[in-house]
């Protein structure tokens, strides 16, 4: 039926759901399954409960929480700034890699076995299409993220955007 799936996976409760579907069928099928975690270029923001774990772990320094002029501060803050940043940046990148490798192992589990799983920085429908496209893959599996009427109206969603810009089939899962 299908010659290989790809899974757009971000952690939520209806891209696990995508994930189940997509791996069972790479698996029954005997096909390549790709899934791919996107780290949204345009909000670049480590989750709040990470951000606060790592800070109490003493992972990463304590982010401020009030925007200020920088222009008269000391150095030393500027440089503990810039360095929360990048450490933040890191701590993304660390979970996104994490996120990929625990849904590998979860396909793994539902019977895939040809698995490709990566995490990427970018528009994630655009990079979910690439990578389909890269793939030769002839169906896309994502989650509906469920927004709100007004908002999703207004601001559209990841899967809708996969599925306009995607030259393969696709399926959305609730």
């Amino acid at each position: 039926m299908f010659k290989s799936i790809v899974v757009a996976f971000d952690g939520s409760v209806h891209s696990s759901k995508a994930l189940e579907i997509g791996a069972t069928l790479a698996g029954q099928e005997k096909i390549p399954l790709g899934i791919i975690y996107v780290i949204d270029a345009s909000h670049m923001k480590i989750p709040d409960e990470m951000r606060e774990m790592g800070e109490i772990e003493h992972i990463i320094e304590p982010m401020p929480r009030m925007q200020v002029s920088l222009e008269n501060a000391p150095e030393n803050l500027v440089g503990t700034m810039v360095k929360a940043s990048l450490d933040s940046e890191k701590a993304m990148f660390q979970y996104a890699d994490f996120l990929a490798q625990e849904a590998r192992e979860s396909a793994k589990h539902h019977g895939a076995e040809d698995i490709e799983a990566r995490a990427v920085l970018g528009d994630p429908a655009e990079e979910v299409v690439a990578f389909a496209r890269d793939r030769d893959a002839d169906l896309i599996i994502s989650g509906s993220r469920g927004f709100g009427k007004l908002k999703g109206l207004l601001l559209g969603s990841t899967s809708h955007k996969i599925a306009q810009l995607a030259e393969c089939s696709c399926l959305t899962v609730k």
